[in-house]
């Protein structure tokens, strides 16, 4: 193969390009050549659906554990084309079905719990225990303040009248009002120590209140029953693996097209360089 790496052409009077060997430069070449074509077909597009059936299945190991076995078959039925058969030993499937059974009874309890929930919830609380409490409460502290008062009620009269004090005189009225009052503070603090009963026992009157709800809550929110856990395993990404691939495939091919625009872009940028008078063409040419 000869390959020109001067090529003169000249224009023709009648308008026709002539190709003028003796003045071109050229030489014979046998090494590999690189085709200025249209590229390389781009990579076909991987099977992903398939890739992602073939991870999905490459997961699907059976396994067996003291407390039973998870055992993969072929069902044609099911869209993965797979079923998991789940076996328990006899000692776990024994402890299975006693707790469904517990389960069972708890259930009818819980439903018998709710219409005495039903029940209640219709009612107002009744609260007449918390001031009963309280009353009860004040008069507990009023039946020792009162024998009491009544001496110190006795034992003031009798001073006053020692030291010659009378009712409606100012050294009486002022005793009589100091008295009174050490009284007044006296039942005043026996009247608060009542009230302080109140939010205890309007806690235990609310408990009542709630116990049938709460009986409810606690045997519908119990323990729930727990089965044996077979762990799937990881398997093989044929996914990735597929993508990865084409990515790959791409790159090589990206690369290919830009090795060729950029040989076809120096090829033509030296042929117009190379055009004068005489049209040469300085690029390289096989013919």
């Amino acid at each position: 193969m000869r390959v020109y790496s001067k090529a003169v052409c000249q224009w023709q009077p009648d308008g026709s390009l002539k190709f003028l060997p003796d003045e071109s430069d050229s030489f014979e070449y046998s090494g590999p050549v690189l085709e200025c074509k249209g590229g390389s077909s781009p990579p076909p597009a991987p099977d992903y659906a398939g890739a992602a059936r073939e991870t999905q299945r490459s997961q699907m190991s059976s396994q067996y554990t003291p407390y039973g076995s998870s055992v993969y078959s072929a069902d044609p039925s099911s869209p993965s084309g797979y079923r998991s058969d789940i076996t328990l030993n006899p000692q776990a499937q024994q402890t299975l079905d006693q707790l469904l059974q517990n389960w069972n009874t708890m259930g009818g309890l819980s439903g018998e719990q709710l219409d005495r929930v039903g029940s209640q919830l219709t009612q107002p609380m009744d609260l007449s225990s918390v001031q009963d409490v309280s009353d009860r409460s004040y008069g507990a502290m009023t039946s020792r303040l009162d024998p009491q008062w009544q001496a110190r009620d006795a034992a003031f009269e009798t001073q006053m009248r020692n030291q010659g004090l009378v009712p409606g005189g100012e050294a009486y009225n002022e005793a009589k009002r100091l008295h009174d009052a050490a009284r007044n503070d006296a039942y005043q603090q026996a009247n608060l120590g009542a009230i302080s009963t109140m939010p205890q026992t309007y806690q235990l009157a609310e408990s009542a209140y709630n116990a049938p709800l709460n009986r409810y809550n606690a045997l519908s929110t119990g323990a729930q029953i727990q089965n044996p856990q077979f762990q799937q395993q990881p398997g093989a990404n044929y996914l990735g693996a597929a993508q990865a691939q084409n990515q790959y495939n791409m790159g090589l091919y990206n690369a290919d097209i830009a090795n060729q625009n950029s040989f076809q872009s120096g090829l033509f940028g030296l042929g117009s360089a190379g055009l004068g008078a005489y049209g040469t063409y300085a690029g390289m040419a096989a013919l």
